[in-house]
């Protein structure tokens, strides 16, 4: 493979005269110019562009560390990204993170900046390494603090704490809860909302009540069985959208009625296509704004890619919403 070299002494000329070329520069003769991009056809050269977006450190690509690239949350949450970091003129590289592949190591140089998504997706070895090469770095769905790193999160307290309190208000007395993963931080603040709504209404917490799910179906939907056969429960907050329609999968072949007997309260507002039977109920749930999520990502991250000497917050904070429907 010709080489950039071969092209400047086919063409009489220095390197750095071939590269003003490759670079559109105008401080080159016209016959100069001729002469190399003569050469360049004759060799069939082909420019390394890597090699020249790392002399420029400008690739036009963003570089995405994500915890999942399928299921119904991170899915969406692709989609978004990829949509509107191509409309800002930008390429994007997807990275699911991985035991075995170090993606931190492998995307600099590549990209001119990075979005990490999802609270197992980085520690503070990788953010050294990031900040050492100067890549720009935003955190999302992430708790992992670190020096002029922006997190951008969801106010996950706020939302167990409304999902709860909306069941209280509707009657209900024993709310039992399906927590995520105990590593999650969103799944904590959850459970602490829920905790906190329990304690403003006067209602004791009963830890018996509290279930795991780890996020998953098939995990909440066995122990939401055995929870209503031990414990009188009269409302049900999933810490996630999956989670609550397995509660209410157990509950209709329990044959008990949602939301007149026990009512449910999920969280995120995904789009769960296929999950819900023609007799099931629309869910009521806590909207968490992805889309909002993903635009303030790229937003910061684009901001600090144009302006690196400027200072941003440590954390931009979301608010989330009750939906309304019929579980509850």
């Amino acid at each position: 493979m010709p080489s950039i070299e071969d092209v400047a002494k086919k063409a009489g000329v220095s390197k750095a005269t071939v590269s003003r070329v490759l670079n559109n520069s105008a401080n080159v003769s016209e016959k100069k110019r001729k002469a190399v991009l003569d050469a360049i056809k004759a060799l069939n050269y082909t420019p390394n562009v890597t090699a020249k977006n790392l002399a420029k450190r400008k690739t036009d690509t963003i570089g995405i560390i994500i915890q999942s690239l399928g299921g119904w949350f991170y899915g969406e949450v692709v989609y978004l990204l990829n949509n509107y970091i191509s409309k800002q003129g930008y390429g994007a590289i997807f990275c699911q993170i991985s035991d075995n592949i170090d993606y931190f190591r492998f995307l600099v140089g590549r990209v001119d900046g990075i979005i990490v998504f999802g609270y197992k997706t980085i520690n503070r070895e990788s953010l050294r390494l990031l900040k050492a090469n100067n890549v720009p770095v935003v955190l999302a769905e992430n708790n992992t603090e670190y020096s002029d790193v922006p997190r951008i999160n969801v106010n996950n307290f706020q939302g167990g704490y409304i999902a709860t309190k909306y069941l209280i208000d509707r009657g209900c007395k024993k709310i039992a809860h399906i927590l995520g993963p105990s590593e999650s931080f969103e799944s904590l603040a959850r459970f602490e909302g829920y905790k906190m709504a329990l304690s403003d209404a006067g209602i004791e917490f009963d830890p018996r009540l509290c279930i795991e799910g780890d996020f998953m179906f098939q995990k909440a939907y066995e122990n939401v069985k055995k929870i209503v056969l031990a414990q009188e429960v009269d409302g049900i907050f999933a810490s996630n959208d999956l989670m609550a329609y397995a509660s209410i999968y157990a509950l209709n072949e329990m044959d008990i009625e949602v939301p007149q007997q026990v009512k449910v309260v999920g969280f995120d507002d995904v789009d769960i296509f296929g999950l819900r039977l023609s007799k099931m109920p629309k869910l009521t749930t806590v909207r968490q704004p992805i889309d909002l999520m993903v635009k303030t990502a790229c937003d910061v991250l684009f901001d600090k890619i144009n302006n690196p000497e400027k200072k941003f917050e440590s954390e931009y904070v979301l608010d989330t919403q009750l939906v309304v429907r019929e579980s509850a």
